[in-house]
């Protein structure tokens, strides 16, 4: 019963501090995950990661996959719970002070602050999941900055560019050998 609060709270935390989209936690979701509690290793957060992003819905499924591999369905759905209760409740509450014939002025000046802060935790997610293959590889490097290039004109879908990179990845692989 214990991890399956820690699971509930440690994404409740990580889902409550997302400023302006999941995605921007990730870093500290990673050394949560990895280095504070130790329920997987870096290579299999990445990986939860990167599933998660194929499967449709919310972008932070990875969650789930995190908690089934901690805990089970019972870790599944409290990591699910606490990622996506907590801020649902939140948004239904702001969604009210917006529909009111005159909403709080500092809404606006909130969400316009935030947009450096999420680029910023955007840039540092991507510099820590990649840290193992920038500048290590260059045919890895390369990849991530195409990658990255894609996802940034908007050209793919970023489900899309990870089946590419893994297409790209393979047949490396099966050069190499």
């Amino acid at each position: 019963m214990h991890v399956l609060l820690d699971l509930f709270f440690t994404f409740a935390y990580l889902a409550l501090i997302s400023v302006g989209n999941s995605r921007a936690v990730i870093t500290e979701m990673e050394r949560l995950v990895v280095t504070v509690h130790g329920w997987m290793s870096h290579q299999a957060f990445v990986e939860a990661y990167a599933l998660g992003l194929l499967v449709p819905g919310p972008n932070m499924l990875n969650v789930v996959l995190i908690g089934n591999h901690v805990a089970g369905l019972a870790g599944a759905v409290a990591s699910g719970l606490g990622m996506f209760g907590p801020t649902s409740c939140l948004l239904a509450g702001v969604a009210w002070f917006i529909k009111q014939p005159n909403p709080p002025a500092w809404i606006k000046q909130f969400h316009a602050a935030l947009g450096p802060v999420t680029i910023g935790l955007m840039l540092a997610t991507a510099w820590n999941l990649g840290k193992d293959i920038f500048l290590k590889d260059i045919f890895g490097t390369a990849v991530c900055f195409l990658a990255l290039l894609l996802s940034v004109l908007g050209l793919l879908n970023t489900g899309w560019v990870i089946v590419l990179a893994l297409l790209a990845g393979a047949i490396k692989g099966f050069f190499s050998n």
